[in-house]
């Protein structure tokens, strides 16, 4: 998809791009998280309460405004992995992958042979492209592996090196807890932080990309300033609580 490319030229070119994050299973949610502004939208299927039933009418809300969309699938699993991208998603964003083996795993589930061993059955996808789908789908598709662990950041040279891994996702939360640090968005512990940077400087070095996900605005133009390409900000959920309590309390206030 066209859209997808400018999007991946601009992290070609050390540009960040803003990622949305959809918790919330409703069509019409997700088509006004669409109309926001992100360049990207993620529907979160680990922690987020879609299923594959209502991933599919989101999907239709989302695409009329043409943006590319990934899922965050609930666990390596084949089967939902597969289902997620013949459905039409733009990519894989997959939890807790945590060495070489998961990674090779994760890419024979996202591309068909000789590159995996995806099932062909594109349901939703072969109507996207104006080109042949099994032709294309490689190209299309973009895989990124949580690294969300100690052991994950300790195999992560080996996990960059396996090709039809694109990039990786930064999970800070279970990061944190891994490194016997309190979970958290916008983690400022040196610990932490300092994992974090190593992880951006190694996927660097592979010339993969880097994506995190953050609690605040501020936070975010942090990442951006290190070099990170994929910022998830904050989360349809969490913008409708804040939202409600912002309202709620300028009314008490004034």
């Amino acid at each position: 998809m066209k859209n997808m490319k400018k999007i991946v030229d601009l992290w070609k070119n050390q540009k960040s791009t803003l990622n949305g994050w959809i918790s919330l299973n409703n069509a019409f949610g997700a088509e006004v998280m669409a109309y926001a502004g992100f360049d990207t939208l993620t529907i979160d299927m680990q922690h987020g309460i879609s299923d594959y039933s209502s991933l599919i009418p989101m999907l239709q809300a989302i695409k009329t405004i043409h943006i590319p969309t990934f899922v965050r699938v609930p666990w390596l699993e084949e089967s939902s992995i597969m289902k997620s991208l013949d459905a039409g998603v733009n990519g894989i964003i997959c939890p807790m992958i945590n060495s070489k083996k998961d990674a090779q795993r994760l890419v024979k589930s996202c591309y068909y042979p000789p590159y995996g061993e995806r099932s062909f059955g594109p349901i939703r996808a072969k109507f996207l492209y104006d080109q042949n789908y099994f032709e294309v789908a490689k190209e299309e598709t973009f895989v990124f592996a949580m690294i969300e662990t100690k052991e994950a950041f300790e195999n992560l040279e080996e996990i960059l090196s396996i090709e039809g891994i694109d990039g990786v996702y930064i999970g800070p939360a279970d990061l944190s807890c891994s490194l016997g640090v309190t979970p958290k968005f916008d983690q400022e512990d040196e610990s932490v932080f300092q994992t974090i940077e190593l992880i951006l400087q190694k996927t660097k070095k592979y010339q993969k990309f880097c994506g995190i996900h953050n609690g605040s605005a501020r936070y975010a133009k942090k990442m951006e300033k290190l070099g990170f390409n994929f910022l998830t900000l904050g989360s349809d959920a969490m913008f409708m609580l804040e939202g409600a309590k912002k309202i709620i309390q300028d009314f008490y206030c004034n």
